[in-house]
């Protein structure tokens, strides 16, 4: 195993936007240990999944980090490279509320900040809020409230997830139908549309609604592209998901 890793630690994360995360998950090999990553069926809240699939850099040049809050906007979560030749390592923490804050970090994720970084006595006595801000004091202490939570109920603790499938809609029919492996072909009743010609918003719309009341979600474009591809045909193909019934496996 290389000496260069990323992580990320998960502490709050909706149901709906479980399934999205561990295909981004399994995609950069981020693993824990309840969890090798083998048949992945739910993501572990407050462990610290690692991997060394990107190398050094992964949270710092804000590939991470964006991929994170684009395919689980509700999640809160700590990210951080390792230390690397000498340097300190770089941490990202979000909550939905408060944001993206960058600092730097030891190798397990805890944040420093340096005495040169801290506002000076003139700046935190015309707005005290610059030492939150500054220091990340808001969102280190929002990661630590959700630990504690699931620390006092660990049955918080596992969010279970699914697997995308595909989905092929017929536009002349409105006809949505889904390749489910569990339960077999679905089929969903969208308006029909033009049978050619660019797929325009409100159709889109339609289509995306009439899947929703059926309990399915599209998978977001940046794990799968734009959806409903390819253009200017008859049928379309889109990745979507359900969100996953499982119960969380047993305590090991």
């Amino acid at each position: 195993m290389s000496a260069v890793e990323f992580s990320v630690s998960v502490v709050d994360l909706p149901a709906a936007e479980a399934t999205p995360l561990a295909v981004a998950f399994d995609e950069h090999e981020l693993v824990c240990g309840d969890d090798p990553g083998r048949g992945r069926v739910g993501i572990y809240l407050g462990a610290t999944y690692t991997s060394t699939w990107g190398g050094y850099g992964a949270v710092a040049d804000e590939h991470l980090p964006g991929l994170l809050r684009a395919v689980a906007p509700g999640a809160t979560w700590l990210a951080w490279d390792d230390p690397h030749e000498g340097y300190l390592g770089s941490a990202a923490l979000y909550a939905p509320d408060l944001g993206l804050w960058t600092g730097e970090c030891d190798s397990s994720g805890a944040v420093y900040v340096l005495a040169d970084a801290l506002p000076r006595p003139e700046v935190v006595l015309a707005d005290p809020a610059a030492v939150v801000t500054g220091t990340g004091l808001a969102w280190r202490d929002r990661v630590s409230e959700c630990r504690s939570r699931i620390a006092a109920d660990p049955s918080l603790g596992f969010v279970p997830t699914g697997r995308p499938v595909w989905a092929e809609w017929n536009r002349p029919t409105g006809l949505i139908y889904i390749d489910d492996p569990v339960e077999g072909t679905q089929v969903v009743h969208a308006p029909p549309g033009p049978a050619l010609g660019a797929i325009g918003e409100p159709i889109a719309r339609s289509a995306a609604a009439a899947l929703g009341q059926a309990g399915w979600q599209l998978m977001p474009t940046a794990l799968s592209g734009a959806p409903w591809s390819p253009a200017g045909h008859v049928t379309h193909l889109a990745q979507v998901y359900r969100p996953a019934p499982q119960a969380a496996p047993a305590a090991t």
